[in-house]
């Protein structure tokens, strides 16, 4: 029976070994794809912005946005630095539709952070079939390991050849209309499977919540202040859970902040944004490090 049980013991154990080994290895191969040849350099500091249209400064021009405006901020505090701010915001832009274009927006830059703000349009009901196509593309639990990944593209490539492939994005849905573009669930899922990616870059990822809707909104638009709310709750959830920054934008943007619209920023309104945002990282310690480092 003692016998039985050490070759059990040493068979988990193997297994165990063998699939660290090779967790590492599918680690390994997915940032000799996604990173540049060459390696940072000091006297560098690289952030990249990812977002949706307040992260894109949407309606002005991207150099007024306040990914812009930090990068300005940056350079006049530490003139001993090179600072480059990337702004990878896209308007309309969900959570998992940033996960999608992680690789080329983010990772193609080797970022030492990267600053991930979403969540207006994920808690927005006017879901459509891309949606569920982008949704249904986030890994979540065991599917977050590169080995699970790597079993799941070889199936569906075998599926696919016999004819069998099901696609879930495009099976029925049962929700009650009008959808939400995000699931509550699938949102969480999207900001930890950026917080992963970010990582197995050496990036560190930081989480924004939403900026404020204006108080004065139609009644159509009251029911997407509830939602802002819920999923706010969740952003501040998966930056406790996982352990990184959080910038908390307050509930209540100063006047002139907001458009007509009463959701994307004017001029004062990424002013704002952006002096929450630097200085909640400066408060913590992030842009003093970033600096240290690259000196």
């Amino acid at each position: 029976m003692m016998c039985r049980a050490r070759r059990w013991l040493a068979l988990t154990l193997a297994a165990v070994l063998v699939l660290s080994a090779a967790e590492l290895a599918l680690r390994a191969r997915y940032r000799r794809l996604v990173l540049p040849p060459e390696p940072r350099h000091g006297g560098k500091v690289t952030v990249v912005a990812l977002g949706d249209s307040i992260t894109a400064g949407w309606p002005g021009p991207p150099d007024q946005a306040w990914p812009a405006l930090i990068e300005t901020r940056l350079r006049t505090a530490y003139p001993d630095v090179v600072w480059q701010i990337i702004n990878a915001g896209t308007p309309g832009n969900t959570a998992p539709m940033g996960y999608a274009r992680f690789n080329r927006e983010v990772a193609a830059h080797a970022p030492d952070v990267a600053l991930i703000a979403f969540g207006l349009n994920d808690c927005h009901r006017a879901r459509h079939a891309l949606d569920r196509w982008f949704e249904a593309r986030v890994p979540s639990g065991p599917g977050r390991s590169y080995v699970w990944r790597a079993l799941q593209a070889r199936v569906a490539r075998i599926s696919r050849r016999l004819g069998r492939l099901v696609d879930p994005a495009y099976a029925p849905e049962t929700a009650p209309a009008p959808f939400l573009r995000t699931s509550p669930a699938r949102f969480s899922a999207a900001l930890s499977a950026l917080i992963d990616r970010s990582r197995d870059i050496d990036s560190r990822p930081v989480l924004l919540t939403m900026t404020p809707m204006l108080e004065q909104t139609p009644p159509d638009e009251c029911a997407l202040r509830a939602e802002c709310s819920a999923y706010n709750a969740r952003i501040r959830a998966v930056a406790a859970k996982r352990g990184i920054y959080v910038v908390k934008l307050a509930s209540r943007a100063p006047a002139g902040a907001l458009l007509t619209d009463g959701l994307h920023l004017t001029a004062i309104g990424q002013q704002w944004t952006a002096d929450r945002v630097y200085e909640t990282l400066k408060a913590a310690g992030l842009w003093d490090t970033l600096a240290r480092r690259a000196r």
